[in-house]
């Protein structure tokens, strides 16, 4: 019964989701179904684990499919939500995020994993930038949309400090 099993263990609907956008096979949907269900359970998972599985999904060249299922599912409210609610809204902006994990996708394959603190700025590259833009102090603007999302899934401080830093070099990257 997927619904134990996943309450057993919560972080398997990622490692579902995992699989399933790995090898771009449907989802049975009783699994679907199952991960709907039990998707709040999410939130009582060892948070170290949550970060690791997430950093998996987008390291393998396919966090465009995983992202979406994990939107679909409504897994993302949980682990992202500022993620969730960006990639909600049917506008430009959520297509370049779409657009962003699929280039990352790409660049996976072609030419290897990225380094984690460079894979999860990409991630939210582009709720980063809504909640930057404009704002005085990008650092500090960063800071307080980073530190709920490093506390819920136990993002480690090397990866948060150097998610900042690119942060804060965006207006002169662009």
């Amino acid at each position: 019964d997927p619904i134990v099993r996943l309450q057993e263990d919560p972080v398997r609907m990622l490692r579902a989701v995992k699989f399933c956008a790995r090898i771009d096979m449907g989802m049975a949907p009783r699994l679907y179904d199952a991960i709907v269900h039990c998707r709040g359970s999410l939130a009582m998972a060892a948070r170290p684990r949550l970060f690791e599985e997430l950093m998996r999904l987008v390291r393998e060249g396919a966090a465009h499919r995983a992202m979406w299922l994990l939107w679909e599912t409504g897994v993302l409210d949980v682990l992202l939500p500022e993620l969730s609610a960006f990639l909600s809204d049917d506008d430009d902006q959520a297509q370049v995020a779409w657009r962003t994990l699929s280039a990352l996708d790409r660049r996976s394959v072609g030419h290897g994993q990225l380094d984690d603190s460079v894979l999860f700025a990409v991630l939210l590259l582009e709720p980063l930038r809504e909640a930057c833009s404009g704002a005085r102090d990008r650092m500090e603007a960063a800071h307080e949309f980073l530190e709920p999302i490093i506390e819920r899934i136990a993002v480690p401080r090397r990866i948060a400090d150097a998610t900042r830093r690119i942060v804060a070099m965006m207006p002169r990257l662009e």
